[in-house]
């Protein structure tokens, strides 16, 4: 795997660290939506998919400390063994695919993304009629841990199904970013060891903390004075864009 420059590989990760505080700190995700295909625009795919895996781990204690406790453990316990098993899964998919098929599969996988996410968005507070079987819990951790491997988007997964299970919005939060930073640090191991992250990328992305850091706050404001859904409309149409791109270029 062919890596840029370090100037080139820090202009990214300062860009992409910049991108993932706004992101978590504004509205709680989007962040495979947007950062994945935009940097696999600029940057080597598996490169960008190993960049923002470290940055997500540096983002993660910020998060659970604001909703430390307020998570849902028996979802925990239920979700954890096949979302794992799903990072696996993906993390074995990104090994076997060239970088052809590899931005071939990001730009599918955030187009389902976003249409599921558009689809279940009305109807998500009725989901589940009474308590999902283990069989539909298993299916979405499952696919919820390939989404992750594949593109940083297993929170678009867990939303709908943790909505749809009644839980309050600080529950839903809590539990999804519970389960992502367990799966951030499954997938640096993965990463790793399929020769993805490298030292100069985990340099990188330790050098643009400040802009995480940054990031974050600049979100905190963008939360609080932009209307939620016209900043979700954007980060779609985003979303959108980048694995259109994606695929045809």
């Amino acid at each position: 795997m062919s890596e840029p420059s370090f100037p080139a590989l820090l202009a990214a990760a300062a860009a992409a660290a910049l991108g993932v505080g706004v992101l978590k700190a504004s509205v709680g995700g989007g962040i495979g939506l947007v950062l994945t295909p935009a940097l696999g625009l600029v940057l080597p795919v598996p490169v960008a998919v190993a960049l923002l895996a470290p940055l997500l781990n540096l983002s993660d204690p910020l998060t659970l400390g604001l909703y430390w406790r307020q998570w849902d453990a028996r979802q925990l316990r239920v979700l954890l063994p096949t979302v794992l098993a799903g990072v696996v899964l993906g993390i074995g998919l990104l090994a076997l695919l060239s970088e052809f098929w590899l931005k071939k599969t990001i730009g599918v996988s955030v187009l389902a993304f976003v249409g599921a996410q558009l689809a279940l968005r009305p109807r998500a507070r009725t989901l589940f009629a009474g308590p999902p079987g283990a069989a539909v819990s298993a299916a979405f951790g499952l696919t919820a841990g390939v989404a992750s491997s594949v593109a940083h988007s297993g929170g678009i997964v867990l939303g709908p199904y943790l909505i749809g299970l009644g839980l309050g919005n600080a529950a839903v939060v809590a539990t999804a970013n519970a389960v992502v930073a367990v799966t951030n640090l499954v997938k640096l191991g993965g990463y790793w060891a399929i020769g993805f992250l490298t030292g100069r990328i985990l340099l990188a992305a330790v050098a643009a903390l400040p802009l995480l850091a940054l990031g974050t706050w600049l979100g905190w404001r963008v939360n609080r004075w932009l209307p939620r859904r016209w900043f979700e409309a954007a980060l779609l149409a985003l979303a959108v864009a980048g694995a259109l791109r994606l695929l045809t270029g």
